[in-house]
């Protein structure tokens, strides 16, 4: 029930893992859950639907089938912060950026452009390619029709989980 109600479910089995704890939802939690707000569980269908399917960070669009593979709706401004379950406040990301976004590495400014924090280091070429030259770069979609993530949303991200400042944007 802490976890719910202060962190993103992406962050649980990490926080978990870290203080030595198992995931396994008690009597009392379960009974508890039902008095608290309810997540929409369509919330991530819309959000993939209107990124069509792609992370919005790098675009990776992986598929099995017909059925996507590492693609989560991330909500901008937590739920367990009052964040509400609609497009305005979710993105589509992969499962690596999704991880990035809710530890303040990656973030989104203005003029729908990618932030990289300066915490973070990275010195392979994989963590060069898939975090580092992302600085500054636009967003990909959401599709024409679709509202971009509110104002409001951004704005808390980058002032409750982004870490420290921006790293200016990396030359193509």
């Amino acid at each position: 029930m802490l976890l719910d109600l202060h962190f993103p479910p992406s962050l649980h089995s990490e926080l978990c893992e870290t203080v030595g704890l198992e995931l396994e939802p008690s009597p009392e939690a379960e009974q508890l859950s039902g008095a608290r707000r309810q997540r929409d569980r369509r919330m991530r269908e819309l959000v993939l639907t209107a990124y069509e399917y792609r992370c919005a960070f790098c675009g990776y669009d992986g598929r099995i089938g017909a059925v996507p593979v590492g693609l989560e709706a991330a909500h901008v401004r937590w739920w367990a912060f009052g964040g509400p379950d609609d497009v305005e406040n979710g993105l589509c990301l992969c499962s690596l950026h999704h991880k990035l976004f809710d530890r303040g590495v990656l973030g989104v400014g203005d003029g729908r452009r990618i932030l990289v924090s300066q915490g973070f280091v990275g010195h392979s070429p994989a963590a060069h390619q898939h975090v580092i030259a992302l600085a500054g770069r636009p967003l990909v979609g959401p599709q024409p029709g679709t509202r971009p993530v509110a104002a409001a949303h951004r704005d808390w991200h980058a002032h409750q989980v982004f870490h420290g400042e921006p790293r200016p944007a990396t030359a193509a």
